[in-house]
């Protein structure tokens, strides 16, 4: 998978996304599932969630304020796409995915393609 520079818009990838209130008590509730296993589906909202918060956080706050919730949803994008690289043959390099931001906008990639299949 490559990243394509429309898809890295944050705007295009979380449309139609549920509200950040919802999708927290979604993700809390996952992980108290007996048995949790993170997968495929959990590493995407959860990385997801937090980019779409970090994004809301950095608008209302500036970037100076959000660097350690930057850092969060850059490891949380990164679960992701080490997820990725183990179970769909994702090459990293391949994909030019080198610092936070490329697995962020992995991140809203994934999402988008994710949220378009659950829609058909």
């Amino acid at each position: 998978m490559t990243i394509e520079h429309s898809a890295g818009d944050p705007e295009a990838a979380y449309m139609g996304a549920p509200a950040l209130d919802i999708e927290l008590p979604w993700l809390q509730r996952f992980t108290r599932t007996p048995g949790f296993e993170a997968s495929r589906e959990f590493l995407l909202r959860k990385a997801a969630f937090l980019d779409r918060l970090t994004l809301q956080q950095t608008e209302s706050h500036g970037s100076e304020a959000t660097g350690p919730l930057v850092r969060t949803a850059e490891t949380a994008a990164f679960g992701l796409v080490e997820h990725d690289t183990e179970h769909h043959g994702l090459s990293p390099k391949g994909a030019d995915l080198a610092a936070g931001e490329d697995y962020r906008a992995y991140v809203r990639e994934a999402y988008r393609a994710w949220s378009l299949a659950q829609n058909h």
